[in-house]
């Protein structure tokens, strides 16, 4: 498939017209791809996989089920739009093989910052198992340490570190999230005309 690729992700509940009629909520000659339906793509199926991921971590929603369509062009039909407006859940896009690429490895540094929350999480398990231990064993709180109780704090309320903030503005910045026409790419194709 030519770029740019548009991935929309909607609803996995929502309920897709057969692909020949899906075809015509396009522009003629649009190239589209649904996974499992469309004729199997390795490199595409990997895209909407990472894309997934990426979803779910920026917007923090990690059990999230969704379906995706995938298409070639610079906009999202207003057809499809009017028609599928409730399951719309986001649009992603991918400009060219090197941005491509560049989203594989954004796709590593999340993975990087899940562990980071992983391992925050066993810091406090250890930390808290410590503390328990000293109380059971001297009966005293451990009052210097209001640093790290105030960050172990924040977590519970939802605070993250400024790198997990950054990684899912990164993420949300390279995939133009969210963005249903692309005029900087329109004009662009215009020149070339």
């Amino acid at each position: 498939m030519k770029y740019p690729q548009g991935y929309i992700f909607l609803n996995e509940k929502t309920k897709l017209p057969p692909l020949d009629m899906l075809a015509k909520r396009f522009p003629a000659g649009a190239d589209i791809y649904v996974r499992g339906v469309s004729k199997a793509s390795k490199v595409l199926d990997d895209r909407i996989a990472l894309l997934e991921e990426l979803h779910r971590y920026a917007m923090k929603k990690s059990g999230y089920q969704m379906q995706c369509v995938v298409f070639c062009g610079t906009a999202v039909s207003e057809l499809f739009l009017i028609a599928h407006s409730s399951s719309l859940l986001k649009v992603y896009w991918i400009d060219s093989w090197d941005q491509a690429k560049k989203i594989k490895q954004l796709s590593k540094h999340i993975h990087c910052a899940m562990e980071l929350r992983h391992y925050i999480r066993e810091v406090r398990e250890t930390y808290s198992a410590l503390t328990n231990y000293i109380f059971a064993n001297t009966g005293q709180t451990l009052t210097g340490d209001a640093d790290i109780e105030r960050f172990f704090s924040g977590r519970d309320w939802g605070t993250t570190t400024e790198a997990e903030i950054h990684i899912r503005q990164i993420a949300k910045n390279e995939t133009r999230a969210g963005i249903l026409r692309r005029f900087d790419l329109e004009e662009s194709e215009e020149a070339q005309l």
